[in-house]
């Protein structure tokens, strides 16, 4: 059986028998090999509270008390004066039951002794018990036979082997039973990582004990639910940026295919062709950019280099940026007390701003105003950014800093995303809040400089 059994289950079936097996060998250490000595220790302890209570019932002339004590001691009782007078015991018994002379003699303290007797060659064990009757020496002797001793303690090795078999059953079962207990968590668990392993999302572990198993269990039904969220970004992103390197792709093959059959001297048009190829493979290339720059920043390995960055300063610069931008879709910039300095890896800060302004000017058709503003705070300082564009759905706020999640459908999904993991690595607090036909703000904390 217990090699049917493998693993964790194995090492506990082994576990309980080993306990229960200690639990048998103590038992029966107590219940066989020692159990004489230890009957006859208590015999012996039980014969001398008996003799200790009759002389106590001797010297009150208690009859009746003296009688009952007698008869539950089970013993040949009888009581000898210093003369050979019997003072008290059993009826039929004669003088000293065969009790050696030698035995009978005055003592000064409680004797404990074994003799055979002289005609019946019984073997006897006596409590030989001094005390005054009248002010005169006397002399209690209690005997059992040791044959009673030994019919006793082989009883109870009989009963013992019995004891021993039914417990050897029980613990063989419960040892099976308990293993089994503890370890179909635990197979339930590995099923389900083999699953997972193998690529089913839909695994749901259903074990609802409160205990640390039972914990793995919630964190591995979590851990199924964001690899399914994910799987479903992933899935989203490879659609989207497949459509998105699709359709520039064309436009270039279709604009080459126009250059390499066109033979005329339109420059204008010539350099039209062209200027879309080179727009298009911007495009693309900010594409794989976002890509490898999301998987860096999330591979762990990336380490940031803060420096003294003057606000003012790094906010003109991106701004200059989206000029163009600005001035085609006549958006008002507006600028607040951003004569301050900050602690901050500065190409990853400006990453990071970039894309938040790109999401905002994105959000705004024509006309609209982009405020940035910096607050001091205690030891950072607060930066916002709003915009006065479309805003954001509620339903799309909770997700908006999700890997490849595009709220408005349009891009890849990985710019608040990348924005996400720079502030986290210089250890902001950031937040959004947007409000659908008012606006968006973004705000996030760096240290101050």
């Amino acid at each position: 059986m217990v090699n049917k059994l493998k693993g964790i289950q194995k090492k506990l079936f082994i576990s309980y028998l080993l306990i229960g097996g200690i639990i048998l060998s103590l038992f029966w250490l107590t219940q066989v090999v020692f159990i004489n000595k230890i009957y006859s220790y208590y015999k012996i302890n039980q014969l001398k509270s008996y003799s200790e209570k009759i002389v106590e019932a001797i010297n009150n002339n208690d009859e009746r008390l003296m009688s009952e004590l007698i008869d539950k001691s089970n013993a040949r009782v009888i009581a000898i004066s210093e003369n050979n007078i019997i003072i008290a015991g059993n009826r039929g018994y004669g003088r000293g039951f065969g009790i050696p002379e030698a035995l009978l003699r005055p003592s000064d303290s409680v004797k404990v002794v074994k003799y055979e007797h002289p005609f019946l060659h019984i073997e006897y064990l006596s409590i030989i018990r001094p005390f005054l009757y009248n002010g005169k020496p006397a002399t209690l002797i209690m005997s059992i036979p040791i044959a009673a001793i030994n019919d006793s303690v082989n009883l109870f090795k009989q009963v013992f082997w019995w004891i021993f078999v039914i417990t050897l059953i029980a613990i063989l079962s419960i040892s099976v039973y308990m293993s089994k207990k503890f370890t179909r968590p635990i197979q339930i668990l590995k099923n389900a990582a083999h699953q997972i392993a193998s690529g089913n999302l839909d695994v749901k572990i259903n074990y609802k004990e409160e205990d640390e198993l039972g914990d793995l269990a919630k964190s591995m039904n979590t851990m199924v639910k964001q690899l399914s969220i994910t799987d479903k970004f992933r899935k989203d992103l490879i659609a989207n940026i497949s459509h998105d390197l699709k359709t520039p792709l064309g436009l270039i093959r279709g604009y080459s295919e126009m250059l390499l059959d066109y033979y005329g001297d339109d420059k204008e048009k010539r350099e039209k062709y062209l200027n879309t190829m080179i727009k298009e493979t911007e495009r693309m290339s900010k594409l794989v950019d976002d890509v490898l720059e999301l998987s860096k920043l999330q591979s762990g390995m990336v380490e940031i280099k803060e420096e003294n960055i003057d606000l003012e300063k790094l906010i003109s610069e991106i701004l200059d940026i989206f000029e163009i931008q600005i001035l085609e879709k006549n958006i008002n910039v507006k600028v607040n007390n951003l004569k301050l300095k900050v602690m901050a890896d500065r190409e990853m800060i400006k990453r990071a701003i970039i894309n938040i302004i790109s999401n905002a000017i994105a959000s705004m058709t024509k006309k609209g105003t982009l405020s940035i503003e910096a607050i001091p705070q205690d030891k950072n300082v607060l930066i916002k950014i709003s915009d006065t564009g479309c805003g954001i759905p509620q339903k799309d706020l909770e997700h908006i800093f999700d890997r490849y999640y595009k709220g408005n459908k349009s891009g890849t999904g990985l710019g608040l995303a990348i924005v996400k993991e720079i502030l986290t690595l210089h250890g902001s607090k950031y937040g959004i809040e947007s409000q659908e036909g008012v606006g968006t703000t973004f705000y996030f904390t760096l240290k101050a400089g």
